[in-house]
């Protein structure tokens, strides 16, 4: 699932925002995944963990891996920066080849493309600062410790954030990007000192 999702976070990130860092592939892969739990998915679903780094930034080994891959393959190449630039057509190809074949592919992808369109309406360093304001990365992050993400507890408390944030938007909304944008701009006010949603 691993090399799917790197695949379709380098092939459908809007240009604007290429080329990505290595950290902003991590932090789009879980900002997916968070958007994948609010639609009901099971965390034990996705098929890879996430670890929060030293630095802040969500680091999942397997997709790490699947990014190597891609490199390995010439799917995507590396600028001067260590900025990863995918290559096209032959991305694209492999998306579709990839997709032909894992039915899960289709339901990912529009969590995963949701998670990359956010960064059309927030700069990447507003992302990584929202999601470092989440339960399970605020302590170990103010500790400068490592620590898995998304455990039981985690996961309890960002239903409870969604369930407001869906009452705050209403039954009709069926994208997955409007309910991110909301989740993601209460979280940037409420470390900004601004009003909240009461997350």
């Amino acid at each position: 699932m691993a090399y799917g999702d790197a695949l379709i976070i380098a092939s459908d990130a809007p240009p604007s925002i290429l080329p990505m860092s290595v950290g902003e592939m991590h932090l789009f892969s879980y900002l997916g995944c968070v958007l994948a739990l609010f639609k009901g998915k099971a965390i034990g679903e996705w098929g890879y963990q996430y670890a929060v780094t030293s630095e802040g930034f969500p680091f999942s080994e397997e997709l790490d891996a699947a990014r190597e891959s891609l490199f390995a393959r010439g799917l995507i190449e590396m600028t001067d920066e260590q900025l990863m630039q995918p290559t096209q057509p032959q991305i694209s190809d492999e998306l579709e080849l990839i997709q032909s074949l894992a039915h899960w592919i289709s339901e990912r992808r529009p969590w995963l493309r949701s998670a990359t369109e956010c960064a059309l309406a927030f700069p990447v360093g507003a992302i990584r600062h929202a999601i470092n304001q989440t339960p399970g990365v605020a302590v170990p992050l103010r500790l400068g410790q490592r620590r898995k993400l998304l455990d039981p507890d985690d996961v309890g408390l960002l239903y409870n954030e969604y369930e407001v944030v869906s009452k705050v938007l209403g039954p009709d909304v069926r994208d997955t990007l409007s309910p991110a944008v909301l989740w993601l701009s209460a979280r940037v006010l409420r470390s900004g000192g601004g009003a909240d949603l009461g997350l």
